[in-house]
């Protein structure tokens, strides 16, 4: 199966690094492409912001959206419950990182979010944004100009 296109909503499988970790090696993981938009470091690529989804509850300095069975479903998600974290999110360049999901050979998302759902979650990121309250891991960083 083909790469997709990166889209807003699609649930990929990407090496997410959390900020807790720095700019370690990230847990290959399902995670949510919250943005789309030219790659800073080069126009020519495509920028992407991933929001991971996450079996375990928010901590007390995180934020996160519980995602409905019905949202989870329509994603190709497990029916366990998952968050989506608002609090923090990695910015890479496509397709750098992304995996095939466990168990789907040839595939690489696994489906995607109900429009509505994005929306609550883009809502949410972009207040957690506002107040400074975001944090942002940045893979794949620029070779900087010397």
């Amino acid at each position: 199966m083909p790469l997709p296109n990166p889209e807003l909503g699609l649930i990929v499988h990407d090496a997410y690094v959390f900020r807790a970790a720095g700019t370690a090696a990230g847990k290959h993981r399902p995670c949510l492409i919250a943005a789309v938009f030219p790659d800073p470091a080069d126009p020519r690529k495509t920028g992407i912001l991933y929001l991971p989804v996450s079996h375990t509850p928010p901590g007390p300095a995180d934020a996160g959206i519980a995602l409905s069975g019905q949202a989870k479903f329509a994603a190709g998600l497990d029916a366990a419950p998952q968050w989506i974290l608002v609090s923090e999110g990695n910015q890479d360049t496509w397709p750098e990182d992304i995996a095939n999901p466990p168990n789907r050979p040839g595939q690489f998302a696994y489906g995607f979010l109900p429009p509505g759902t994005v929306k609550s979650i883009q809502l949410a990121f972009a207040r957690r944004f506002m107040e400074k309250k975001f944090n942002f891991v940045r893979r794949n960083p620029p070779t900087p100009a010397y």
